[in-house]
């Protein structure tokens, strides 16, 4: 007897050095498949009469990747719900496995020393062109209470029309971005050390910077150099409707003084981290540059806005990026914050006491 099996929906099937596993997120097993398991499932995404007393069918059956016609589909759990596939497959490749595929760790470390430096070291953060303006080196000094910026600091979605003085986006620059010493890794090279941690310091982070309001810096696209702390020009022109058109139009741009793009520069990162965990750190050290970027805007009484939410084609090729090794991965805005009467950014309203109500 045959019985019309069904493959579970979503399937997700990878192949990788001649191995073929499959998994989906409605199931907790994940399962290595010989070339004719996996045409089994597939003939079957649409319905298949399989003998159901097969040891392959069967063992299908049992894990979930195959079931009758009418039998009910276990759900999916969240979040992957509603987060998808793609999110839950990325969750499931980088958990439980080994970084390095060697049996003692004496030998591991070699080994993984070994592949490192087998690769040149990557090229150091760019410094080329001869133009570029220059940024003051002096600091602004600032009477402000370490524990009063801390709670200070909001996100700031609204902004005042007026101009951030120099020495001001001199300094965010400067503490988000750029280095405040160095350090002799011996084969890792020389490595910066910057207010944002960054693993291994690799700090692979860069900045672009989209000036519109700030005083003695014309309005344009720059470059942040990290390490001749100035703006080196990328386009002559970049608008506030093109900045609000590549964040979906959430209004940090309207009125705000500059913008920034943070760009990941992978080849600086994935030198030393071989392991596709490390795309989750990247993002991770990005996130670490971004708290610094609005908590230093906080102790200058400026306002900051974050958001991941980019057109990102559109973004790498206005800044003109060697994709796919370069990439935006936030977007940051920075200006005089519209504040409320009751200390909050201008929009965002306090509960309502319902005692008062």
């Amino acid at each position: 007897m045959t019985e019309k099996l069904f493959t579970v929906d979503p399937l997700v099937i990878e192949c990788e050095h001649a191995k073929t596993v499959v998994s989906s997120p409605r199931l907790s097993a994940r399962l290595k498949v010989a070339p004719e398991v996996l045409t089994t499932l597939l003939e079957a995404r649409a319905g298949s009469d399989l003998d159901p007393d097969d040891p392959r069918v069967a063992h299908l059956k049992r894990t979930g990747f195959l079931r009758g016609d009418g039998a009910e589909a276990p759900q999916t759990p969240r979040p992957w719900d509603t987060w998808g596939v793609a999110a839950w497959n990325y969750h499931q490749r980088i958990r439980d496995t080994r970084f390095i595929e060697h049996t003692h760790e004496e030998e591991r470390s070699e080994r993984y020393l070994e592949e490192v430096l087998s690769r040149p070291l990557p090229v150091a953060p760019r410094t080329e062109g001869a133009e570029v303006l220059l940024l003051p080196r002096t600091r602004s000094r600032t009477a402000e209470d370490f524990w009063e910026v801390l709670e200070r600091r909001r996100t700031c979605r609204r902004f005042e029309d007026a101009p951030v003085d120099l020495q001001h986006l001199a300094d965010i620059l400067h503490y988000s971005f750029a280095p405040l010493r160095f350090v002799d890794a011996g084969q890792m090279g020389v490595l910066q050390l910057r207010a944002a941690a960054s693993g291994g310091a690799r700090h692979e982070t860069d900045a672009y910077v989209a000036v519109f309001n700030v005083a003695d810096v014309a309005p344009g696209l720059y470059r942040y150099d990290e390490i001749r702390h100035g703006l080196a020009p990328v386009r002559d022109e970049v608008t506030r409707d093109q900045m609000e058109h590549l964040t979906f139009h959430q209004g940090f741009y309207e009125r705000a003084a500059f913008g920034v793009f943070t760009v990941a520069m992978t080849e600086r990162f994935v030198w030393k981290y071989r392991h596709p965990v490390a795309y989750k750190l990247l993002h991770h050290n990005v996130g670490h540059v971004a708290q610094v970027f609005s908590t230093v805007c906080a102790a200058f009484r400026l306002g900051a806005a974050i958001t991941g939410a980019i057109r990102n084609s559109e973004a790498d090729a206005l800044l003109g990026l060697a994709g796919p090794a370069e990439f935006v991965t936030f977007a940051l805005a920075c200006g005089h914050p519209v504040i409320a009467p009751d200390g909050l950014p201008g929009g965002v309203q306090a509960p309502i006491d319902p005692w008062r109500a």
